[in-house]
């Protein structure tokens, strides 16, 4: 009893001390469990980092055990994006090639990914960063990546948390480079100001068979500061008209040798709801949807530049529309006194209100605007013949009997003599690029602007089409053009329009 006793006790001592020892080993071993939708798994390398491990030529195979980490900037939701996926850290981004399509449904764009690159491949196409599954052979001197086969994904892809901050950057034109290096590559960023060019705005975001290349500019350099729009013609808004307005654009950038080019999401990454940037030469339409009359004035050309539809040529004929004509100072922003002489459109003031001897001060402070030009001796720089001022209307379907007012100003009374006369006629074609043009009876039967004293005057013209013009459901076209040389010798006027009205039934 005494043996069986002291044995209790020994068996009690031991599983107390058995027990105390598993309560602080398990005490040192204890770590935090990840946070909910976090994988076990850190990023040891940047993207920056890994990327600048290829500078040309063949593939760089990733040997190591480097893993990053980023967010998913653009997915496949919408078509735009085809086996491929952006992801972007602090540092920059980089795109992944995967086999299969949809794989917004396990990468979507805002979800954090851990890659580990061993086993893959780091080359480019073009000069944007990709990693992939093995060399492509055929470009493998160019930096060919194959795609990731879709049982090796999960091995390489980790998914973490959804729903992570995306931020675009706010950058220009100017800061995007086509360095393989550049940060901004396959990233999310943002422009401001910007919109459609005019020649891209009658077109959808892609072609009919092939992706479509838009161009997209901003106010201040339309020369400079333009960028590419790509959109694959698979992409579910292929068949979308592009917005017409200027504003912010959100995108992942990336370049294609020596073009820069921007990819969006889906069209809500276009935010083009503002006005456009004035315009010099013109572009857009007049769309007569409301009630008639439709009035245009010249009152903020200054400011907004041409009204929508409004265009003006040089070197225009019978059989031409006429080029894109020059603007004196590349623009409308300033106003140009009445006895300027230099050759080109104007901003005018317009001469309801004002004497032919108002002074510069006087013509600059007026509110009233008009649409001018003032011809010079050679045609083939925008001269004497060949000046228009055109409109271009959507349409007429399911109106009739339309009628074209306006008024025909000659500004220019200075000097002691009378100098040259211009003769101008009002026309009409239909299409996009006429080769024939229709010429009206107009109210006064003549019409012509002159330069010199006495000559002062704006005069009310009235057109009617009749029935020429009903119910076209085609582009129209409708000019007043200067189609033969000017009269007399010396100056020549200068011309301004105001005032015009669209009206029918």
């Amino acid at each position: 009893m005494q043996l069986n006793l002291k044995n209790k006790w020994i068996s009690r001592g031991a599983l107390l001390l058995t027990a105390g020892l598993f309560i602080i080993s398990c005490q040192k071993k204890f770590t935090e469990p990840p946070l909910p939708g976090e994988p076990g798994i850190v990023a040891n390398t940047s993207i920056k980092d890994v990327k600048a491990r290829y500078t040309s030529g063949v593939p760089v195979a990733i040997t190591d055990d480097a893993v990053i980490e980023g967010v998913v900037s653009c997915d496949d939701k919408s078509g735009n994006y085809y086996q491929q996926i952006a992801i972007q850290d602090s540092t920059g981004g980089v795109l992944l090639r995967l086999a299969g399509s949809n794989h917004f449904n396990n990468y979507p764009v805002g979800r954090k990914l851990y890659v580990k690159l061993k086993g893959l491949y780091l080359g480019q196409y073009n000069g944007t960063l990709q990693f992939g599954g093995g060399v492509d052979t055929p470009y493998i001197n160019q930096g060919g990546v194959t795609l990731l086969a879709a049982n090796l994904q999960d091995q390489h892809i980790i998914k973490g948390a959804l729903n992570q901050p995306l931020v675009p950057k706010l950058v220009t034109v100017s800061q995007l480079t086509t360095s393989l290096q550049d940060k901004y590559v396959s990233t999310l960023i943002k422009l401001a100001g910007y919109e459609f060019s005019s020649a891209d705005r009658s077109k959808a975001y892609a072609d009919d068979a092939a992706s479509g290349n838009r161009i997209i500019q901003d106010c201040s350099n339309l020369a400079a500061n333009k960028i590419t729009l790509r959109s694959s013609n698979y992409s579910n808004f292929a068949t979308l008209p592009v917005s017409q307005g200027n504003g912010e654009i959100i995108a992942v950038y990336s370049f294609f040798g020596s073009t820069k080019q921007l990819t969006i999401r889906d069209t809500t990454d276009v935010r083009f709801n503002n006005p456009r940037c004035p315009t010099a030469s013109g572009d857009g339409q007049i769309s007569l949807s409301g009630s008639s009359p439709f009035v245009i004035n010249f009152d903020n050309i200054g400011t907004a530049g041409l009204p929508a539809g409004v265009y003006v040529k040089q070197e225009a004929s019978s059989g031409f529309i006429g080029n894109e004509a020059t603007v004196y100072n590349t623009n409308f922003n300033t106003p140009t006194a009445w006895n300027q002489t230099s050759l080109g459109f104007k901003n005018f003031a317009s001469a309801t209100g004002l004497a032919f001897n108002s002074s510069s001060t006087v013509q600059n402070a007026s509110t009233n605007r008009a649409l001018g030009a003032r011809q010079t001796g050679t045609a083939s720089v925008g001269g004497d013949p060949g000046y228009a001022f055109a409109f271009q209307l959507a349409n007429t379907s399911g109106k009739s009997n339309l009628q074209l007012e306006f008024l025909l100003q000659s500004l220019d009374g200075s000097g002691s003599s009378a100098g040259r006369t211009t003769t101008w006629k009002v026309d009409y074609a239909i299409g996009d690029n006429p080769v024939s043009f229709t010429t009206l009876t107009t109210s006064p039967a003549t019409l012509s602007t002159s330069f010199g004293p006495g000559m002062f005057a704006s005069t009310p013209v009235t057109v009617s089409f009749g029935s020429a013009l009903n119910n076209i459901s085609q582009k129209i076209w409708i000019r007043i053009v200067a189609l033969g040389n000017t009269t007399g010798s010396g100056n020549r006027p200068s011309t301004g329009i105001d005032d015009v009205k669209f009206s029918w039934n």
